[in-house]
């Protein structure tokens, strides 16, 4: 890199000195830029076949069962099998139902949100049935047939055993109740499973008077759920708080309520929650961060500033050579 540099300057330099023409200047520019491209895109990686790998993630009989019950809304599932195998919560890739694209609140991130970090401290584990409530986690692996409460039974394989969590709540749905407590306490109650999180949202700050949804009419109903946008049908009865199973992140998340914005409360210390006023609306979730967005645009400006500053300058050199 450092020759390819030291070249390019060089027949800059003799340029300058009227050593070489321009047509040879730009040739040789050209040339160096399609060799170091040449140079860097040879160093691609190599497959190489591993007939371990790939039987190791072969799909699970479990993994196939749960695709074939093709879920019309968004669902996580929790792996606590304990056998070392692929998919275990310890051993061997605990991040593996990824490789499917399935959600599961095992694994590990070395970049996990700092408040999700605090439950996982607080609890010791995942294995919590308030957790997973407030995560829509609805389907459970062993690797061995359990005696677990609140569990159903509902596939079986030779290494595996599938389990469906009874008490599963969606991604989003109104909550009857808004209270406000510090978020030591909050962990605790969550840890503890000493509150219903259908019952009761808490906040860590301020107050919020909510209205008790009417459950014989209220709804909410997840249409669209993206990384960065997710869209959701709601019916409010009045001042309902909506709850969505996702982690709270103000620097790039927004809340909108038929296109206006709202704003998103803190919620069970980690996760995201809106007022919906009555009525039926269309609520969508945006990743949106400024920082993005300033990006964007200023490279835009400086793109288009290059460019026509080439443009201006390819004008300007035919015009001389004109008056020559």
């Amino acid at each position: 890199a450092f020759a390819l540099c030291a070249a390019a300057f060089g027949l800059a330099y003799a340029y300058i000195s009227s050593k070489i023409s321009k047509d040879l200047l730009a040739l040789a520019i050209i040339a160096f830029t399609v060799f170091d491209l040449w140079r860097i895109d040879s160093r691609g990686a190599e497959y190489t076949q591993n007939a371990d790998i790939d039987a190791a993630f072969k799909e699970p009989y479990y993994v196939t069962y749960i695709k074939e019950q093709k879920e019309a809304q968004p669902f996580r599932i929790i792996s606590l099998k304990q056998d070392g195998s692929y998919g275990s919560a310890v051993g061997n890739n605990a991040n593996f139902h990824a490789y499917f694209l399935l959600q599961d609140i095992s694994g590990y991130s070395g970049i996990k949100p700092r408040a999700y970090q605090d439950i996982v401290d607080v609890l010791g584990n995942v294995v919590n049935p308030t957790l997973w409530r407030m995560l829509n986690v609805k389907y459970v692996v062993f690797d061995k047939p359990v005696n677990f409460t609140s569990i159903t039974e509902v596939f079986r394989s030779p290494e595996s055993v599938l389990y469906k969590f009874d008490n599963v709540l969606p991604r989003a749905y109104f909550v009857n109740t808004v209270q406000t407590k510090p978020a030591v306490q909050i962990l605790n109650l969550i840890k503890n499973n000493a509150f219903d999180p259908k019952e009761t949202a808490f906040l860590e700050e301020g107050s919020l008077a909510v209205d008790r949804p009417d459950t014989t009419q209220a709804s909410v109903n997840v249409v669209s759920y993206k990384d960065e946008h997710i869209t959701i049908n709601a019916k409010a009865t009045g001042n309902n708080f909506l709850f969505l199973g996702d982690t709270y992140y103000p620097k790039g998340w927004k809340a909108y309520v038929d296109g206006k914005e709202t704003k998103i409360y803190r919620t069970n210390h980690a996760f995201r929650g809106i007022v919906v006023p009555k009525g039926d609306h269309k609520v969508e979730f945006v990743y949106a961060p400024v920082s993005f967005a300033v990006t964007k645009y200023v490279a835009l400006i400086l793109s288009t500033g290059v460019i026509g500053l080439l443009v201006v300058g390819l004008f300007l050199s035919n015009k001389k050579k004109e008056n020559l």
